[in-house]
Protein backbone atom coordinates (compact mmCIF):
# COMPACT_ATOMS: atom_id res chain seq x y z
CA UNK A 1 0.00 0.00 0.00
CA UNK A 2 1.21 3.47 -0.82
CA UNK A 3 1.57 6.11 1.36
CA UNK A 4 0.29 9.77 0.37
CA UNK A 5 3.27 12.04 0.12
CA UNK A 6 2.93 15.28 2.24
CA UNK A 7 4.28 18.48 1.30
CA UNK A 8 7.93 19.02 3.53
CA UNK A 9 7.82 22.03 6.05
CA UNK A 10 10.03 24.01 4.17
CA UNK A 11 8.06 23.75 1.15
CA UNK A 12 5.06 24.68 3.33
CA UNK A 13 6.78 27.72 4.85
CA UNK A 14 7.92 28.28 1.58
CA UNK A 15 4.33 28.58 -0.09
CA UNK A 16 3.01 30.48 2.87
CA UNK A 17 5.90 32.97 2.00
CA UNK A 18 5.42 33.42 -0.93
CA UNK A 19 1.32 33.84 -0.89
CA UNK A 20 2.28 36.45 1.92
CA UNK A 21 4.24 38.26 -0.34
CA UNK A 22 2.17 38.15 -3.03
CA UNK A 23 -1.01 39.85 -0.93
CA UNK A 24 1.56 42.36 0.45
CA UNK A 25 2.44 42.96 -3.57
CA UNK A 26 -0.87 43.54 -4.56
CA UNK A 27 -1.88 45.84 -2.01
CA UNK A 28 1.13 47.83 -2.56
CA UNK A 29 0.09 48.00 -6.18
CA UNK A 30 -2.94 50.17 -5.17
CA UNK A 31 -0.93 52.76 -3.34
CA UNK A 32 1.43 53.33 -6.38
CA UNK A 33 4.98 52.19 -7.91
CA UNK A 34 7.10 53.31 -4.86
CA UNK A 35 5.23 50.95 -2.63
CA UNK A 36 5.31 47.99 -4.99
CA UNK A 37 9.77 49.01 -5.28
CA UNK A 38 9.27 48.22 -1.75
CA UNK A 39 7.78 44.92 -1.61
CA UNK A 40 10.12 43.89 -4.57
CA UNK A 41 12.87 44.91 -2.49
CA UNK A 42 11.95 42.75 0.39
CA UNK A 43 10.81 40.13 -1.80
CA UNK A 44 14.72 40.04 -3.12
CA UNK A 45 15.63 40.02 0.65
CA UNK A 46 13.41 36.92 1.31
CA UNK A 47 15.05 34.75 -1.48
CA UNK A 48 18.30 35.67 -0.77
CA UNK A 49 17.90 34.76 2.83
CA UNK A 50 16.61 31.38 1.78
CA UNK A 51 19.92 30.77 -0.59
CA UNK A 52 22.14 28.34 1.71
CA UNK A 53 24.66 30.12 3.52
CA UNK A 54 27.40 29.44 1.07
CA UNK A 55 25.30 31.52 -1.74
CA UNK A 56 23.93 34.45 0.50
CA UNK A 57 26.71 36.63 0.31
CA UNK A 58 27.52 36.14 -3.74
CA UNK A 59 23.55 37.03 -4.41
CA UNK A 60 23.89 39.91 -2.36
CA UNK A 61 26.39 41.35 -3.66
CA UNK A 62 24.72 40.64 -7.08
CA UNK A 63 21.78 42.40 -5.84
CA UNK A 64 23.31 45.55 -4.67
CA UNK A 65 25.44 45.53 -8.13
CA UNK A 66 22.40 45.59 -10.13
CA UNK A 67 20.67 48.03 -8.00
CA UNK A 68 23.60 50.15 -7.83
CA UNK A 69 23.71 50.30 -11.45
CA UNK A 70 19.94 50.79 -11.88
CA UNK A 71 20.84 54.12 -9.57
CA UNK A 72 23.07 55.27 -11.88
CA UNK A 73 21.48 55.14 -14.59
CA UNK A 74 18.66 57.20 -13.89
CA UNK A 75 21.21 59.85 -12.39
CA UNK A 76 22.57 59.80 -15.81
CA UNK A 77 19.39 60.55 -17.67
Amino acid sequence: MATASRPSRKALRQARSAQFLGERRRQAETQGPTAVLAVAIDQLRSAISQLPDARQADAAEKATQMVDQLRQSLTET
